[in-house]
């Protein structure tokens, strides 16, 4: 799990005003406008912007501190190793969630499409009926499934 205390240079207790004023100098530092074609600091600047996305929202913030000062207690208790609780992010970092059989692949994101509504957002082919019909006969009183399929071009 990152550090977005760290990453910013701010102490935990920091106020908005601190993190707030922490961002600006980074982001200023190493926007890529500032430094075109420099894929490290581009990476900075990314890393720099979600640690800000997350402390500059309270709630954020709070599930963040929680999860953070969890994690540090696990650590503490299994001699600082993490025991394979997470999985990899694309930074290369740990990340942990509440569900670890859900895995996201960000590189094709259309077969994850596919497997969660039940056809091709492309081809607009059924890949998984059952998904379909699930939903379909789930009983939900504001079903949109037929209004979605006449705007996604599906046939029955």
């Amino acid at each position: 799990m990152n550090d977005w205390y760290k990453i910013l240079g701010t102490a935990r207790d920091a106020d908005e005003a601190q993190i707030k004023a922490a961002y600006r100098k980074l982001a200023k530092k190493y926007h890529p406008d500032a430094h075109p074609g420099d894929k490290e600091c581009e990476a900075r600047f990314r890393e720099i912007t979600e640690a800000y996305t997350i402390l500059s929202d309270p709630a954020k913030r709070k599930k963040y501190d929680e999860e953070f000062s969890s994690q540090a207690g696990q650590q503490k208790t299994n001699g600082g190793k993490s025991g394979g609780m997470g999985r990899e992010t694309r930074q290369g970092t740990k990340a942990s969630s509440g569900n670890e059989g859900a895995k996201v692949d960000f590189e094709n994101i259309s077969r994850n499409f596919e497997q969660f509504f039940g056809f091709n957002p492309q081809t607009k082919d059924v890949v998984n009926p059952e998904k379909l019909k699930s939903r379909a006969n789930a009983g939900n009183p504001l079903d949109t499934t037929n209004l979605f399929e006449a705007f996604m071009g599906i046939k029955r």
